[in-house]
């Protein structure tokens, strides 16, 4: 598990943008109160099948 700092170095994603897709439904995060953590292999195939399936857009939130 990974805080939303750690995923956004390791994945070259922003941290907003990491923020806001822990509100999309089936994104694997976690949230604490204040504090959202990530599962890292998890969010990374999340974010591959999307990429592969959406022509690399990802998801709005809504």
């Amino acid at each position: 598990m990974l805080s939303v700092k750690e995923f956004s170095e390791l994945s070259g994603l922003g941290e907003k943008s990491i923020r806001r897709l822990s509100h999309v439904q089936g994104f694997p995060a976690l949230r604490n109160g204040v504090r959202i953590m990530i599962h890292r292999q998890a969010a990374d195939a999340w974010l591959a099948d999307y990429a592969q399936h959406l022509d690399s857009c990802l998801p709005t939130i809504g």
